[in-house]
């Protein structure tokens, strides 16, 4: 049997190591939309009655994710949608992530937390547990709040109306044009905005201005990772490398916002020595991470000329 006759599954690798090369995927815009929705819906929807138990941290966190990129793909694919169902839906989405968000930072704090503690004395340890105790309080109480949002009819009417834009989308006629086109475009707008928000960054720049940066670079490491399939793998690298630039800014955010709650935890003298320690690990944890974020953007930029793409 020769190559041309071999079926598709099994042409991966040639005899002599070459690789075969695979057809380009030819979908429109909005077929790609639509894939990226009908995916994070379906995430949404699988996360949902774990996150309504309220006892598995991950079902709140896959519901978080699912939300964020509905929210990302409605924005960056509004263009080809008509505005006023997309409004109505961006609206429902963010308040949702509200509610998700206050359940999910406390994982994050708890859990970044606990990890410090592991490394303590056993003494240290102890006193340090006092601070999980509050945090599981207030992450009860949260816990509570998501369950009566999930159980109200808005939220109900939201899963509803996603599932309509799913199966029926509300295009305009420029959906039905080459996606290639219009995810290189999307995607240069997108790293473009990026790139000019860390040029005009101080020389030492505040957090929140770091964290400014992340909320702009998320939407192209979604546009980018679902691009792939039709860019190839310079896109897949972008998506990839965005992401971690995402998570090293995600992690200097994280711990601004865990030294910020220990600033107001008032605890017993004994206990006073187990908060300073874990403030003095976090403002290590954040220094790591200011100091290896540009190096990982910079390789964004690398990832970028290979698709093609330039800064403005």
């Amino acid at each position: 049997m020769t190559t041309a006759d071999a079926p598709a599954d099994a042409v991966d690798a040639l005899p002599n190591g070459d690789h075969a090369e695979p057809r380009p995927v030819l979908l429109s815009a909005g077929e790609v939309l639509r894939g990226m929705l009908g995916t994070d819906l379906a995430r949404l929807i699988a996360a949902d009655p774990v996150a309504r138990v309220g006892e598995d941290t991950e079902g709140v966190h896959q519901a978080r994710v699912a939300t964020r990129r509905l929210r990302s793909s409605l924005a960056t694919f509004r263009p080809i949608l008509t505005r006023d169902e997309t409004t109505a839906l961006l609206g429902d989405l963010r308040w949702l992530s509200r509610s998700l968000a206050t359940v999910r930072d406390l994982d994050v704090l708890r859990s970044r937390l606990a990890d410090t503690l592991r490394t303590f004395d056993p003494l240290t340890r102890d006193q340090g547990m006092t601070v999980l105790a509050r945090i599981d309080d207030d992450r009860r109480r949260g816990a509570e709040h998501l369950g009566d949002v999930l159980a109200s009819k808005r939220y109900r009417k939201l899963l509803a109306a996603l599932a309509e834009t799913v199966a029926r989308p509300p295009f305009r006629r420029s959906a039905g044009l080459p996606a290639e086109s219009f995810l290189l475009d999307t995607i240069r707008d997108r790293y473009v905005a990026v790139a000019r928000a860390v040029d005009e960054l101080a020389a030492g720049p505040t957090d929140e201005a770091l964290h400014a940066v992340r909320i702009l670079a998320r939407p192209l490491r979604y546009v980018a990772e679902a691009g792939g399939a039709i860019l190839g793998a310079p896109c897949t690298r972008l998506g990839r490398r965005t992401a971690a630039t995402c998570d090293l800014l995600g992690d200097l955010h994280d711990g601004a916002r865990a030294n910020e709650w220990l600033d107001g935890v008032e605890v017993e003298r004994p206990h006073a020595f187990a908060v300073a320690r874990l403030r003095a690990a976090e403002i290590g944890r954040m220094a790591e991470a200011r100091g290896a974020w540009r190096a990982s953007w910079e390789r964004v930029g690398l990832a970028a000329e290979a698709l093609g793409v330039r800064g403005g």
